[in-house]
Parts: C-alpha cells; sequence; structure tokens
C-alpha cells in the first residue's frame, strides 16, 4: 500500500510535469534578485525583486498569499489575478516549501502587513517532498541531526546557534590577527606520525606514496616548526580526529583552535585568552556578562590565578602540601576516588582537585601550576620543579582552555617522548611516538614559547549555555544509515541465540555488551585489548563449532568492572554488572582471574578466553611499536617479546603459557592464529 508521503511526492512530480508542458523550467539556472527581503520588508513603494522558499500559502478567490523567506527574513506576497492575467492559473502547480521570485511593489496590505504586490513571479525549484511541520512524534531522536536541512527550516534556533557559531570563529580571528598581530596559519591534516596530544590516533592509506598515514590529532607539532622557521606569532582553526569516543561533550572530527608566542610565557599567553573570552562576549551579547547553566557569569576584568594546591586549601580546608601520603589515600578514600594505575601524590592531588573543587569555580578562574605527573608536556616549574608551568581555564564549574609554557629544549623533550615510550610499550595506544623530525628541528634552537589549545565546539557550547556537543555542530559524526553494522544500534530484548554444542543460552544482544563497556570503561588502551580479546574469542568459537555470541561476549566483558572497581575485579561485575547474563559467561569471566575468584579454568569457554587474555594484551603492545601495526608481524617476534621480560612488564607470562597449555596448543599454533585474527581486524 502507498504511503501519504508517495502520494505526495507523485502529486508534486505531476504538477512539475504541468508546468514543464507550459514550457516552464522547475529548476532554472540563476536568478537576478535586487533585495534581500529583510530591504524589502524596510520598503515603501518601491519596486524590488526578491527570491526565497514559500513558507505558507492561503488562497482567497482572485487573491493567493504567500509567505516567503530567505536568510534575512520573511514576507508576505499577495498575488492578484488582475495584475498577473492568464499566469495566475500557473500558481495551482505550485506548493509550499517550493522556491519562487517575485518581482513587484513593496507596500502595506489592507490588514497593515508589509507585503510584494506581485507583478511577476518565477519558479526557482519544485520541491517533491513535503516538509515536516515539527520534530515532534519522531521516533529517532538524531534525525535532526541526520537531517540538519530540515532541522534548519523547522527550526529557527537551530539556525540562531549554528549563525552564533559562525560569527565566534569569525570574531576568533579578528581578535588574534586584528589585536594581537597573530598570522593564520595552515599545517597538514594527513600526518605521517601523529603527536601533540595523547589520543587515539585514525589511520589511512596513501596510494600514491604507498604508505599509511594518520588523520591528525592536534597541530601542535607543525606549528612549532613555523615558530623554529621564524614565525613569532601564530595560530591555527584546526579541524581535528581522534578515534575515541563520543557522548555530550566529544565528538571524534571536532575543532579547535592552538596559539603560539614566542618570547612568551603561560602568564602572557592568559593575557591573550581572557582577553579573547570577553571580545567574544562582547560581541555576541554586547555584554561581559553571559549565562553558564543557571549562573550568570562575569568576564570582565582580570581572572583570578590560583594555584592548584591553593585551590585546594580554599574550596575544601585541605592543605595537600602539609598531607602525608596517608593523608592523601585517606582523602581519596573517603571522597570514594579511585585513581588510575599506581598512587602517587601529584596524581592524588588532581584527583581531588578535579572531583571536589572544578564544579564550585563559577566565576572566570585560571588554575595553574599543576603536578607534573598528569602534565607531562609542560614545561618544569621555574621555582618548583614537581610542577609544571601548566594553566587551565574554568567558568561555571567547567573547563574552557589549557595551556603552558611550552618545552623548547630538544633534549627535554626526547625525555618526555621516551617516557611517551615506555607508556606505549606497557600497552597505552594514547601515548605518542616518539617524532625524529620535530626533535631535528628543535634542535635548530626554538626561542620561549607559550601555547594554548581550545575546543571551538566546547567554545561555542559555552558562550550559548548549549550542552550537547551536537548542536553546535552543523554535521555531527553519526553511524551510517542502512549500511552494515559491527553493532546493533539500539539495546533492545534478550534473544536466544544457539550453541552447537550445548544448550541454547539467553544471552542480551550485543548492543547491551556495548553500551556497559562505554558506562564502565573509559581508558580507551583497555577498551581495545577487551575488542581484542573479544574478537580472538569469537574466531576461536567459529573455529570449534561453539556460540560465536557467547564467545564474543565473555572476551568483551571479562575486564568490565577492572578499571573502576580494581579491588573488587571481577567479583564486580559478576555479582551486581551482569546480572542479566548467563552463568556460563560469569563463570568463563571467574576463572580467566582464578587467583581472586578461585575458580580454575574448566569448560572450553573458560580455558579459551584464560588463553586469549595476557597474549592479547602483549601482542597489542607489540602492534604499537610497529609501523604496520599487525601486517606482516611474525610469530618468532612474538615470541621473542614473551621471553623479553623488559617488554610490556604488566603482562604474565606464567599466565600466557598456562593459557596455551590449558587449550592443548602449541606456541606457535595459537599465536599465528591470533596474528591472523588481529590482521583482519
Amino acid at each position: 500500500m502507498s504511503s501519504r508521503l508517495d502520494h505526495s511526492r507523485e502529486a508534486k512530480i505531476e504538477k512539475r510535469k504541468k508546468l514543464e508542458s507550459l514550457g516552464i523550467n522547475p529548476h532554472p539556472y540563476f536568478f537576478n534578485k535586487t533585495h534581500r527581503i529583510a530591504e524589502a520588508l524596510a520598503s515603501s513603494n518601491e519596486s524590488v525583486t526578491i527570491a526565497g522558499r514559500i513558507i505558507s500559502i492561503r488562497e482567497h478567490g482572485k487573491l493567493m498569499f504567500a509567505d516567503v523567506r530567505d536568510e534575512s527574513g520573511t514576507i508576505q506576497v499577495v498575488f492578484h489575478q488582475e495584475k498577473l492575467g492568464e499566469h495566475f492559473s500557473t500558481l495551482s502547480f505550485i506548493d509550499t516549501h517550493d522556491y519562487i521570485g517575485v518581482t513587484g511593489t513593496a507596500g502595506i496590505s489592507r490588514t497593515g502587513q508589509q507585503s510584494i504586490f506581485a507583478e511577476h513571479f518565477t519558479v526557482l525549484s519544485k520541491s517533491l517532498r513535503p516538509i515536516p511541520t515539527s520534530w515532534q512524534g519522531l521516533d529517532d531522536p538524531e534525525t535532526r541531526y541526520r537531517k540538519r536541512y530540515l532541522d534548519l527550516i523547522i527550526n529557527s534556533d537551530v539556525k540562531k546557534l549554528l549563525d552564533a557559531r559562525w560569527k565566534i570563529v569569525k570574531e576568533i580571528r579578528n581578535y588574534l590577527q586584528n589585536t594581537q598581530d597573530y598570522t593564520e596559519v595552515e599545517t597538514p591534516v594527513l600526518q605521517p606520525l601523529y603527536g601533540g596530544t595523547n589520543a587515539r590516533p585514525f589511520t589511512t592509506y596513501m596510494n600514491a606514496l604507498d604508505t599509511d598515514f594518520y588523520l591528525r590529532i592536534a597541530p601542535e607539532l607543525y606549528l612549532k616548526r613555523l615558530i623554529v622557521g621564524g614565525y613569532e606569532r601564530i595560530f591555527e582553526i584546526a579541524r581535528n580526529f581522534r578515534n575515541e569516543g563520543i557522548d555530550h561533550t566529544h565528538q571524534p572530527e571536532f575543532t579547535m583552535i592552538e596559539w603560539y608566542e614566542a618570547y612568551a610565557d603561560y602568564s602572557r599567553i592568559m593575557d591573550v585568552a581572557e582577553g579573547l573570552f570577553q571580545h567574544l562576549a562582547q560581541k555576541l551579547y554586547d555584554s561581559q556578562t553571559i549565562n553558564i547553566g543557571d549562573h550568570s557569569v562575569d568576564l570582565s576584568g582580570k581572572w583570578p590565578r590560583i594555584t592548584m594546591v591553593n585551590a585546594i586549601k580554599q574550596h575544601e580546608g585541605f592543605d595537600v602540601e602539609k598531607a602525608s601520603d596517608a593523608d592523601l589515600q585517606d582523602t581519596l578514600k573517603k571522597h570514594n576516588i579511585t585513581l588510575t594505575g599506581s598512587f602517587s601524590r601529584g596524581k592524588a592531588v588532581f584527583s581531588l582537585f578535579d572531583h571536589l573543587v572544578t564544579p564550585k569555580l563559577i566565576q572566570p578562574t585560571w588554575i595553574i601550576d599543576y603536578p607534573k605527573e598528569v602534565s607531562p608536556f609542560a614545561k618544569q616549574h621555574r621555582d618548583n620543579p614537581e610542577l609544571v608551568e601548566r594553566f587551565e581555564g574554568y567558568i561555571g564549574g567547567k573547563e574552557i582552555a589549557d595551556g603552558w609554557s611550552e618545552i623548547t629544549d630538544p633534549i627535554e623533550q626526547r625525555k618526555r617522548f621516551e617516557v611517551e615510550q615506555k607508556h606505549m610499550r606497557e600497552g597505552d595506544e594514547e601515548a605518542q611516538p616518539t617524532d625524529e623530525e620535530f626533535l631535528e628541528a628543535m634542535e635548530y634552537g626554538m626561542p620561549p614559547l607559550g601555547g594554548i589549545g581550545i575546543g571551538i565546539d566546547r567554545l561555542v557550547m559555552f558562550l550559548t549555555n548549549t550542552w550537547a556537543i551536537k548542536e553546535v555542530i552543523a554535521f555531527p559524526t553519526l553511524r551510517r544509515v542502512g549500511t552494515p553494522k559491527t553493532m546493533p544500534s539500539k539495546t533492545p530484548k534478550a534473544t536466544i541465540v544457539e550453541n552447537t554444542t550445548a544448550q541454547p543460552v539467553t544471552l542480551p544482544e550485543r548492543s547491551k555488551a556495548v553500551h556497559l563497556l562505554a558506562e564502565y570503561m573509559k581508558n580507551q588502551a583497555l577498551v581495545k585489548h577487551s575488542e581484542m580479546v573479544a574478537r580472538a574469542m569469537e574466531a576461536y568459537a567459529k573455529e570449534l563449532g561453539q556460540n560465536l555470541e557467547l564467545w564474543y561476549q565473555s572476551g568483551l566483558l571479562h575486564d568490565l568492572d577492572w578499571e573502576m572497581f580494581p579491588d573488587e575485579h571481577p567479583n564486580k561485575a559478576i555479582t551486581e554488572l551482569l546480572s542479566e547474563y548467563p552463568q556460563e559467561l560469569k563463570d568463563a569471566i571467574a576463572a580467566h582471574a582464578p587467583d581472586r575468584t578461585g575458580k580454575q579454568p574448566e569448560t572450553l569457554l573458560e580455558k579459551y578466553l584464560f588463553a586469549c587474555d595476557e597474549i592479547s594484551g602483549l601482542m597489542h603492545a607489540a602492534s604499537l611499536m610497529r609501523p604496520n601495526g599487525f601486517q606482516d608481524m611474525e610469530t618468532t617476534s612474538i615470541k621473542k617479546k614473551i621471553k623479553d621480560k623488559a617488554f610490556a612488564r604488566n603482562v604474565s607470562r606464567e599466565d600466557i603459557h598456562k593459557g596455551i597449555e590449558l587449550i592443548g596448543k602449541t606456541p606457535d599454533d595459537h599465536i599465528t592464529f591470533l596474528i591472523k585474527v588481529f590482521q583482519q581486524s
């Protein structure tokens, strides 16, 4: 049965054919208009030619009224049969949402409305689909983002928001170029080596050069090359790409600005930044006061600059400088704050600040002088070697900017890269590789330097008080509709998955596991490890004739509670987080950590999960050390890595050997199988 949309479209196509039969091209090449509608609205007894989309039509015998809209406004057009003669009948083939050009006299209608009294009209575009009157009732909440063009037509607030974004970008350029004498520059988006921040890159392949390239995660290292080359004040509004999560404040494709100034330190960069925020607020609102959430925030004047330790003392009454390690650990425990990795004073201080103080920083504040452990690429503080000269701007309890006195010593920079290499060997896929070409550039001499990075999307959110990143991006990144998905897009009812060697298993759909992973696991290296184990388990299930979905989800969820509840792993997941899941899956997760649960691997599922876990982590660490990842990886190289105790020290060699023994395979067979799986991923 045909839908209402089909009937409407067929009727519009029929009207198009009628126009063509009259010799009218419904899609002409151009149209010369003399006035924007806003100008026509201000005109009186003047001949004007306007063009736009018909928003509504009202017929009254020999009169027809249409509201026509362009980018500047909406105006009523009056079509009178006596003026238009035989052409008046052509209006019957025109519909709401068609584009039309009109020549006529601007004036006031009998009802007192500013109008154009048409003397001639031209069809400029025949629409074939009706535009919805509202978004109310749509099932898919992302339809507005997928069909942003309709969103702009229907919702005037959307256009106001995007207009604000374009104005903000324009005024950033005006401020930096015209008041601060900065030069706007461009750096590569396709880079042979990624760097400039800790993030997971997108990888692509360039046929012309027969090599892998990365989409830019940050422009920093190329901007600094320009500083070496003699530029002193530069900025770039850069499109960046980070292969990470999507949420209310993050998109994998986003825009940011970075600027660098030679002979400056972080104090000077803070001066420039607070001047920029004040300039933008003034241009948008003709005021220095803006709303952030429910707070009214005054951006004017000098913003206070408070060290991190003093901010904690001021807002929490806790002197972290006088506190012992035990005091810090007790305070963390009191507030249910868990550190990632091992304890250190710097990480403890930062975590206390981040969790307890930042929500209280409502009025504009610069937090300065960060612990070195949490700021590996900032310049060491001139007065305290335990700190670095880093700052962040906070407004409305939210972070808005991040900047530094930059490292300009190539020897010191190399040491920082070496620390990142250590992290990479340990499996951190967000660690930065050593950029030898950048280090070479630094060795030619780099002047004292200050720099900053600000996310444009986040900045627009702040200045418009809009707290969903997809709202401030014209076309946010979404899953493509109508193509096969690795994971289902919804989290619905449980399904029955057949197991060829056992009874049917009731298992939630795969998307449920994906959502759980996103909720409890933020560390992307850990997510990557879970995905690799899942793919290995799925491949073995296929080879052994086992339940593919049960094996895959067992691998995906085996470390679900590791990040947030490390002391309760894996019991927290088994007893609380995975209550909907079958006992077979929970038993396998328990058996992969027998030292914690007391359960040894017994079933085929349990043995293979144990065998795939530790070795996948080691192989991932090895892939990060190779320019081509898993491609061309050899079994012998992995066997050497297993013997090398200094490589990926956190991986248990004992568990690797035990796992291979449990599944009755040789090391060569197991490693070769996994290499092939990961090469195809």
